[in-house]
């Protein structure tokens, strides 16, 4: 069995007291950028007052809380959950937009109206993860000021596409952890990227001059790595443990998928879909088919998938977000 553990095992952020950090707290900087290793203390509480200072963020903390109150009621009644929906107009008519397209599916010629026929047509766990999914990616797309967020944002959106059709093919039921989880799986790179630039440059440099994972380069540099920055901001928003546990990188792969507890199962779905997600499509075909053959090859004992069927998760991840590109505002002629 893998390495199952608490969910938060490896956050020791949580002894970091954030007490004093607060919208109106001096920001104590990164003065320690000039010298090879930065408080990882000092630099997580940085980039959580830019989080409380940034509006955009703080009204999604607030949103994904109450979003997060239904993902974590597994008895909640539909009105329940469309009362939290309908709290966002905008949300509201973006998520009927979806499921009236053929990115849930066709159910009649007259259309969804209503979120609560919506569920009754879905069902409650389709939609409430459905509203979620879309409040985290418009929250990465709205902020990203630098194409590399955008990329980001559009690799988070596609994560979760595949990570979701994985679970239903493998029939996983109570997985609200997997769309979620692949969608904040590179969560902790993201605020870096959005919030400190330069170090986000300086591990991407590391990456490459070192030959280091980004989580070998992140934890180097700043103390923690991305994985454990990202599930940390989760735990602040009192995201469920399973979601936060599946956000936990894989280190082993010879672990065989029967053997594999449900939670574990989950975290190596994400982690495929990352890697599936994170295939630069810049190169030349053929390294791209062999990069496709070594993931499918390394994950071949915990999820058995085939580099066929590999392919085929990037084209339904593909065409559902081109199809819908305008609803889902992505420029799909620049990618």
């Amino acid at each position: 069995m893998a390495d199952c553990a608490t969910s938060h095992a490896g956050i020791e952020l949580d002894l970091i007291d954030l007490s004093n950090v607060n919208k109106h707290a001096a920001f104590q900087g990164h003065a320690k950028l000039d010298t090879d290793k930065i408080d990882y203390k000092t630099f997580v509480k940085g980039i959580f007052k830019k989080i409380l200072d940034n509006d955009s963020l703080l009204s999604f903390s607030v949103q994904i809380q109450d979003v997060n109150e239904i993902l974590k009621m597994k008895y909640s009644s539909a009105s329940d959950i469309a009362d939290v929906i309908l709290k966002d107009v905008a949300l509201t008519t973006k998520l009927l937009k979806l499921v009236n397209s053929s990115f849930y599916g066709q159910f009649s010629n007259k259309g969804v109206a209503t979120i609560s026929e919506a569920m009754i047509i879905l069902g409650t766990e389709e939609i409430k993860l459905a509203a979620a999914s879309l409040k985290i990616y418009e929250l990465m797309q709205d902020i990203a000021n630098i194409k590399i967020l955008k990329d980001m944002a559009f690799k988070s959106l596609q994560r979760s596409i595949v990570a979701r059709q994985i679970a239903i093919e493998e029939g996983i039921k109570d997985a609200e952890a997997i769309q979620i989880s692949a969608m904040l799986y590179d969560f902790g790179e993201y605020l870096v990227a959005l919030f400190s630039p330069e170090v986000f440059i300086k591990i991407e440099i590391s990456v490459d001059e070192n030959s280091l994972t980004r989580e070998q380069a992140s934890k180097s540099i700043i103390g923690i790595s991305y994985s454990e920055l990202g599930r940390f901001i989760a735990t602040k928003w009192n995201l469920p443990d399973s979601i936060i546990y599946a956000m936990k990188p894989v280190a082993r792969f010879d672990n065989e998928k029967k053997r594999l507890a449900i939670e574990d199962l989950q975290r190596y779905i994400c982690a495929f879909s990352n890697d599936l997600c994170n295939i630069k499509f810049s190169k030349a075909g053929g390294n791209i088919g062999k990069k496709i053959m070594e993931i499918s090859e390394n994950y071949k004992k915990c999820l058995d998938i085939p580099a066929s069927k590999s392919v085929e998760l990037l084209k339904i991840s593909w065409n559902k977000i081109t199809k819908h590109g305008l609803i889902l505002k992505v420029d799909t002629k620049k990618r």
